[in-house]
C-alpha cells in the first residue's frame, strides 16, 4: 500500500490510508507505564500511533510480574518508560517516543503538549492532579483504573470534570495496601482505554465522553453508570 508501512497494511479496511496516516501524526501522553500503560504502550504502537510521552517515576519490582507486560527478569529494577520505550522500538521504527522518568507533576507544559493524555496511574490524589492538569490545558484524557476482576474506563473531554465527578475530594484517602489486581483485568481495561484513544485521535464519536464504563469480569459484564449524563 502506498505511503502505510507493511507492518499497518492489516489495519486497512477497518481504518483507511488517510486515518492511518493520521494516527502517524498522532500524540498521545501515557501516564503510567506499569500494569495498564504497559499494555497500552503495547497496542498503541501496534495502531501505528507516531509519537508518545512517556511518564513514570518508577521502576520494575518482583510484585510486577504477575499483571504487567513489560515486568520480566531483565527488566527488574529498571525504569518503567524506559523499558517501554524499548518495547516500542522492538515493535517498529515508526513510533518516536519520549522518555520523562518523572511524576508527570514535576514536568513543564511542555511535555504534555499532545493530542491525547491516557491516565494510567493507581493512585486516586494523582489522578484528580491529571484531570484538573489536562482541564487547564485543554486536553483530553482516557481514564482507566483496575483493582482485582474489576475495572473503569472513562474519556473526559476537554473543559469537563470527569476525574472529580469520579473520585471527590471526600474520597480521597491516604493509600494503604495496594489492592490486589489480576493480569487479565489489566489487560482488558487498557485496550478499552486504546480503542478510546483510538476514537479521539482519528475525530469519531463515543459515547464515552465525558463518561464511564464500569467492567466486571468475573460476572462478565459492562456497566455503563455515566451515560446517564449526556455526551
Amino acid at each position: 500500500m502506498a505511503d502505510i508501512p507493511v507492518w499497518f497494511e492489516r489495519n486497512l479496511g477497518l481504518l483507511s490510508a488517510a486515518q492511518q496516516q493520521s494516527l502517524g501524526r498522532g500524540r498521545v501522553a501515557v501516564i503510567g507505564c506499569g500494569g495498564l500503560g504497559g499494555y497500552l504502550v503495547e497496542e498503541l504502537v501496534r495502531l501505528g500511533v507516531g509519537r508518545l510521552h512517556l511518564f513514570d517515576p518508577d521502576t520494575f519490582s518482583p510484585t510486577n510480574i504477575n499483571r504487567q507486560l513489560l515486568a520480566v527478569q531483565a527488566t527488574l529494577g529498571r525504569s518503567k518508560a524506559e523499558v517501554a520505550a524499548e518495547r516500542a522500538a522492538a515493535i517498529h521504527p515508526c513510533t518516536v517516543t519520549r522518555v520523562f522518568p518523572t511524576d508527570f507533576r514535576r514536568a513543564d507544559d511542555e511535555a504534555l503538549r499532545v493530542d491525547v493524555v491516557v491516565d494510567c496511574l493507581d493512585d486516586i490524589p494523582a489522578r484528580r492532579d491529571l484531570g484538573a492538569r489536562c482541564r487547564a490545558l485543554d486536553l483530553p484524557l482516557v481514564h482507566g483504573a483496575v483493582t482485582g476482576w474489576y475495572g473503569q474506563v472513562g474519556v473526559q473531554r476537554p473543559g469537563d470534570d470527569l476525574l472529580d465527578r469520579l473520585y471527590p475530594a471526600r474520597t480521597v484517602r491516604p493509600a494503604a495496601m495496594p489492592p490486589p489486581v489480576l493480569a487479565c483485568t489489566v489487560a482488558v481495561v487498557a485496550s478499552l482505554q486504546a480503542a478510546e484513544t483510538l476514537k479521539l485521535l482519528l475525530g469519531l464519536p463515543s459515547p464515552l465522553a465525558n463518561s464511564w464504563l464500569h467492567v466486571d469480569l468475573l460476572g462478565l459484564q459492562l456497566r455503563a453508570p455515566g451515560l446517564t449524563r449526556s455526551a
